[in-house]
This record gives structure tokens, sequence and C-alpha cells, in this order.
């Protein structure tokens, strides 16, 4: 058991990490406040695959995005920090945050690769669930500012001058808002992982105390008859 929480807790560490770059981390609903305009769209969107009023992107997503964006050029477009000032803070909170949580997943995996002992599993459940009230914190910034998003502090066109050189795609925003944000499966899935990660350190800790033993039953042997010998006299 003890060589398998070895090997266990680290490869499940590392996919937590994995998931939490490459899985999706947010969620966007776009359309209008106004009805008819809102079934239109939405009737657009499942007549063609062109249309999308949902999108989803990961950290690796936003990264890539942001650093091969081409901005339009002119005096009166907006560069991506102006559009984005409302949420800026939160952004760098939430990243901030959920680096030092990435970065604490990777000591958990560290440190359960080491000789193993009760409080070096201790150490595990501890950094775990440091690490889940640090994803709480994220939860309460995203939430702050998907409410700016959502309530138009944004504007949807700024944004997509502010990134892309495409006029269409800039004009098709000009009707559209940001209806519902939320996070993804990248976020949860580091949040479930982490509680795997205190699960199984439980259940190590149990194991390892009282190991599974195969019970040996014993059958009691009948004695053996005395054999009387009769001599003659």
């Amino acid at each position: 058991m003890k060589l398998a929480y070895r090997i266990v807790t680290p490869i499940i560490a590392v996919a937590s990490v994995v998931l939490g770059i490459f899985l999706k981390m947010f969620y966007f609903t776009v359309g209008n406040a106004d009805e008819t305009i809102g079934n239109l769209i939405n009737a657009i969107a499942s007549l063609t695959d062109k249309v999308s009023t949902t999108f989803e992107y990961s950290i690796y997503d936003l990264l890539k995005l942001i650093s091969t964006a081409q901005p339009k050029t002119g005096d009166d477009v907006k560069t991506f920090s102006e559009v984005a000032a409302p949420i800026i803070p939160h952004l760098w909170a939430f990243f901030i945050i959920f680096v030092i949580v990435l970065l604490v997943v990777l000591a958990i995996g560290v440190v359960s690769t080491l000789s193993d002992s009760r409080k070096k599993r201790y150490t595990v459940i501890g950094l775990s669930v440091g690490a889940l009230v640090l994803l709480f914190v994220d939860i309460l910034i995203s939430n702050g500012a998907f409410a700016k998003i959502t309530s138009g502090e944004i504007n949807l066109t700024d944004l997509v001058s502010a990134i892309s050189d495409s006029s269409i795609a800039a004009l098709a925003t000009a009707i559209l808002t940001v209806t519902s944000a939320s996070l993804s499966a990248g976020f949860y899935s580091v949040f479930g992982l982490l509680i795997l990660i205190i699960l199984w350190t439980i259940l190590s800790n149990m194991l390892i105390a009282t190991p599974i033993q195969k019970t040996k039953t014993y059958k009691r042997k009948k004695p053996m008859k005395k054999i009387m010998v009769k001599t003659k006299k």
C-alpha cells in the first residue's frame, strides 16, 4: 500500500495540473436582451455551426488568443487593458491564486514520493485543504468579475476590436451581450482531484495502519486413537 500511495498520488497531482491548464476553464453565453432578437440569434445558431452563442476557453486558449491577436489600428480603438479595465484586478487575482494552487498541487506530488511516514500523509492532506480554500477564494473573485461582464461594464464590440482585426466580428457583437458566464470543467476538475487526493490519503492511512491480511483458519486435528496390543501371558 505504501508503494501504491507513492505512485498513484503524484499521478493524480500531475493530472490535475494538466487539466487545469488545458481543459476549458471559462464558459460564456452571448445573446440579446430583446427576446425577438435573442430568439433569432438562437435560431441562426441552431441552423449553422458557423454561428455560436456559447464559448469556452481554457487558460491555454486565452494565453494563445491574447499573444497571437492582431489588434485593429486607429485612434478610436482601445487596447485590451483599457477595455477590460473593470475586471483587470479580478483577472490578476484569479490567475495569481490559481497558479499558487497549481504549485501547491505539484508540491503535493513531490511530497507524496518521499519516504513513507504518517507525517508526510498529514502534510499532503494539509496542502490539499489549503489549495481547496484558495479555490473557494477564486470562485468568489470570478463571481465578481462575471457580474461585471454580464452587467455590460465591458463592451463586447470594443473587446473584439482589441483582440481581432475582423470588422465583421466587431459588427456582429454590436447587437450581442454576454448573458451568462461561469467557471467550467477545467476549474472543477482541479477541485475534484484535490478532494480525491484527500480521500485517497485518508484511505491509505487506514490501510497502512491496519493492513488487510488474509485470515487463516485452523482445523482441529482429531486425536489419534490409542492402539491396544494384547500380549499373552
